[in-house]
């Protein structure tokens, strides 16, 4: 491989791993919940609610702050799945025994584009999420992003309001 086509490859890892960090509270959230998911990832409707309980929300907040994450489900999912083709066929360009740089440099601001897209709608439905929280269940939210982006802090051990709350029970 040429430099050029590593360089390519690099480029698509960094867009992928960009999307990944946006979804990273929900997985924390996944595992100090214990709940399953098929292939690891949550679908984008149930990302309000694993974080709702993950941040001790209940009734009528936890709704509220469900509804909003959920609100832009809809888009979010069909960016993915067109970003998913789009990594397609950039594979299928790289597999090419002399692949096309040009056809591969534009697949991945192709890519990119559409990580741009879904990141400006993950990032504007936190923030509108945010909105109808108190301060410290905000804190709380934030805090378990903040975490999620260290691989040391990982599960309930790390995470002390859930260690204040068992102590209160």
């Amino acid at each position: 491989m040429n430099k050029r086509t590593l360089k390519a490859m690099l480029v698509v890892s960094l867009a992928f791993n960009l999307a990944v960090v946006a979804t990273v509270a929900v997985g924390f959230a996944v595992r100090d919940s214990g709940t399953s998911v098929s292939g690891g990832e949550i679908p984008i409707d149930d990302h309000g609610k694993h974080l709702s309980k993950c941040i001790g929300l209940s009734g009528k907040k936890a709704k509220c702050f469900e509804d909003v994450m959920a609100g832009t489900s809809e888009e979010a999912s069909e960016i993915k799945a067109e970003l998913e083709k789009e990594r397609d066929k950039l594979f299928h360009l790289l597999q090419k025994i002399e692949p096309d740089e040009q056809a591969i440099m534009a697949k991945v601001e192709s890519i990119s584009v559409l990580q741009g897209q879904l990141e400006k709608l993950l990032v504007k439905r936190l923030v509108d999420a945010r909105a109808v929280l108190e301060p410290e269940e905000d804190a709380r939210l934030l805090y378990l992003i903040r975490c999620s982006m260290r691989p040391e802090c990982v599960g309930e051990d790390n995470c002390p309001y859930q260690k204040a709350k068992e102590g209160s029970e």
